[in-house]
């Protein structure tokens, strides 16, 4: 009998509900975050601003370290309070004739080209004549709406690499559960387009490599990779995962096929931005010059790097700055939450991916994004730290690109470490409780140290800061705070019940085929009553064996 179940089940109207849902929270979140958090308190916020105007203005792009800040914005960039927003001036006024400070602006080190988009932004916004907030909360904006796509590319790549429509959800819930992301998203940054274009190739790689067989996949996946790279270098690091996951794809074509297949998705961001990297390689020596003089400085004749210090350094700086360091990368979280949260996701991916039944190679392929971005940030630090004696890391942004796949790594260990229906449940449900405490405890953290020095706690003088500081008044607050709840509220319903809401009986299929489970995924014997169909039920009523449930479909 031929099975009649698909491995990977179709989507019901309950699930992309859901996921349209944790969307629309998402994007409200950090519109909130983008309305709330101070103008220029962005990560290099102001960097980025800066090289954005200077492109309004009229001016060229200049070589790696030629960009100076402009002096006017650059007195923008207060430490403390900034000014009441009725006493903020338009951008012709704090630009002034464009005396430039002597500080180097880093940002001349990547290509323009997201800067030019924002630069069209910016005058959109007629922002000579627009005050200087106003036109950065309308660029914020613009990025919040390019992150958007960010949930349902995480929520694809992963229900395609374990065919389980609630796993899926709930990985895609946990990007709430990463409060510098929406700190990222919702500022000013050259980074937000890198990291929608790393979900991008994210899902099209998995897609490569569960099978897809169309060229137009493979197109569009080298098309991802141009989008990545021709915003800066960083984007680069996708092009190992994207080439493995072609090269190593059952998809029937061959090893000729898979080999041509490989060299479209390399050739195709080699044509379109590789100009730009060859040029700054024959002007410089480097595909990326360094903005800043080379400076080094010698150790003491009785002491050297010690990889111990750096070890700690490393761990601390990059776990902070990959769950949150927000504001200016001043405010971390919890250490204990930081810890706790690196620590199981680490030990579930050792432990999971040392399983039987584990897809180590889904495991390995889609592990490779993340780690490359590691061992790029690994090597740059811990040359710093060799030649400067000291390091400070908060390049957890680098992991961002590769957050899709991350996930996807965590859910399928997560998949073979709990193989009960009812745990997975549980499990499920507690992360839709916890993510959306951690971004209203981020929240939290970014008004108390924006607006009340620190300190927990909602005060009539932090209230009235709160409405002086926000460029259109608190109104805009309130509404956005309404929405997150409303819609958060409706979302968490609506996911809970999808997490416990039992599919359809298994049909009964031969000794070779693949089942699905109760919640879509493989199916697993683990000899208990959760996940084994009864044969005499599957007998019984094949009127309730091929109904696929129109409102949710195979789960």
């Amino acid at each position: 009998m031929r099975p009649t179940t698909s491995s990977h089940p179709p989507v019901g109207r309950r699930e992309l509900t859901t996921v349209v849902g944790i969307t629309v929270v998402f994007g409200l979140v950090l519109a909130l975050w983008a309305y709330v958090n101070p103008s220029l308190h962005g990560p290099d916020e102001l960097a980025n601003v800066d090289a954005v105007i200077h492109l309004a203005m009229g001016q060229g792009w200049p070589s790696a370290g030629d960009l100076h800040y402009l002096q006017g914005l650059l007195a923008q960039n207060v430490p403390a309070h900034l000014p009441a927003a009725v006493d903020r001036p338009d951008f012709a006024a704090i630009v002034g004739d464009g005396s430039e400070d002597t500080l180097v602006n880093p940002m001349s080190q990547h290509p323009p080209t997201w800067f030019l988009v924002q630069a069209v932004v910016a005058h959109l916004l007629d922002f000579a004549d627009r005050r200087w907030d106003i036109v950065v909360l309308g660029m914020r904006l613009v990025d919040v709406a390019v992150m958007l796509p960010v949930p349902a590319l995480v929520w694809a790549s992963v229900r395609r690499a374990t065919r389980s429509p609630r796993t899926a959800v709930t990985a895609t819930a946990l990007l709430l559960a990463v409060p510098q992301l929406a700190q990222l998203g919702s500022s000013v940054s050259v980074w937000v387009p890198v990291i929608t274009a790393g979900a991008l190739t994210t899902w099209l790689a998995v897609r490569v490599l569960t099978g897809d067989r169309s060229w137009w996949t493979v197109v569009a996946l080298g098309g991802a990779l141009a989008v990545g790279t021709a915003m800066m270098a960083g984007g680069v690091i996708a092009v190992p995962f994207a080439l493995l996951a072609v090269l190593v794809a059952r998809n029937g074509t061959g090893a000729l096929g898979r080999v041509l297949r490989g060299l479209v998705v390399l050739a195709i961001p080699a044509a379109m931005t590789g100009w730009w990297y060859v040029v700054q390689a024959v002007r410089t020596g480097t595909p990326q010059p360094d903005p800043f003089p080379a400076v080094s400085m010698a150790w003491p004749t009785d002491e050297s790097p010690a990889p111990t210090q750096f070890a700690g350094a490393f761990w601390n700086g990059m776990s902070n700055s990959f769950w949150g360091l927000l504001g200016r990368y001043e405010w971390p979280l919890s250490s204990v939450l930081v810890d706790s949260f690196t620590v199981i996701a680490l030990t579930a991916v050792v432990w999971g991916g040392t399983r039987r039944t584990a897809d180590r190679r889904t495991m390995l392929i889609a592990g490779l994004f993340p780690a490359t971005a590691l061992l790029v940030v690994l090597a740059r630090d811990w040359a710093t730290y060799a030649s400067h004696l000291g390091v400070t890391v908060n390049q957890g942004r680098f992991l961002f690109p590769a957050l899709a796949a991350l996930l996807v790594v965590q859910a399928c260990a997560w998949r073979v470490l709990v193989e009960r229906d009812v745990v997975r449940v549980r499990l499920a449900r507690a992360v839709l409780v916890v993510t959306p405490l951690v971004a209203v405890a981020a929240l939290g953290l970014l008004y108390s140290g924006s607006y009340e020095e620190l300190v927990f706690r909602i005060s009539a003088a932090g209230y009235r800061t709160l409405a002086g500081s926000v460029p259109y008044g608190p109104l805009p607050v309130v509404a956005l705070t309404a929405a997150v709840a409303v819609v958060g509220l409706a979302t968490l319903v609506l996911a809970w019940l999808l997490a416990g809401r039992p599919g359809p009986l298994r049909r009964t299929a031969p000794a070779d085929s693949t089942a699905v489970d109760t919640d879509g995924g493989a199916a697993t014997d683990t000899g208990t009553d959760d996940t084994r169909a009864a044969p005499a039920a599957v007998a019984a009523s094949s009127a309730e064996q091929t109904d696929h449930d129109a409102d949710h479909g195979s789960r």
